[in-house]
């Protein structure tokens, strides 16, 4: 599976996660709970959980993705490095032309 596939399907179901987090967040705000009837109550805690997995699980995905980027940033410093010290190898190493004026 080509990961950039894989990224960008992640990325589409984080943001239908979000959408339907949201969602659910402001239908909440119409629909207060009743504290004196379960059934409110049962509902409200269902949809609590229900949010709850979504919002972990988004998070998850993008800890890994920060810690992929970040081992990315690493690499790509190590490899900057590497070329600055071929240049200057480079740099040194060819003979130098003096201008006569």
């Amino acid at each position: 599976m080509d990961s950039s596939s894989s990224d960008t399907d992640e990325e589409s179901n984080i943001g239908f996660m979000a959408d339907v987090v949201d969602n659910s967040m402001s239908e909440d705000s119409d629909n207060e709970v009743d504290f004196n009837d379960i059934d409110s109550l049962r509902l409200a805690y269902q949809k609590a959980i229900s949010n709850n997995g979504m919002i972990a699980s988004a998070y998850k995905t993008m800890k890994r993705k920060y810690k992929n980027a970040c081992k990315e940033i690493v690499l790509m410093q190590q490899e900057k490095a590497s070329l600055n010290e071929i240049s200057l190898k480079k740099h040194k190493a060819s003979p130098r032309k003096r201008k006569i004026m």
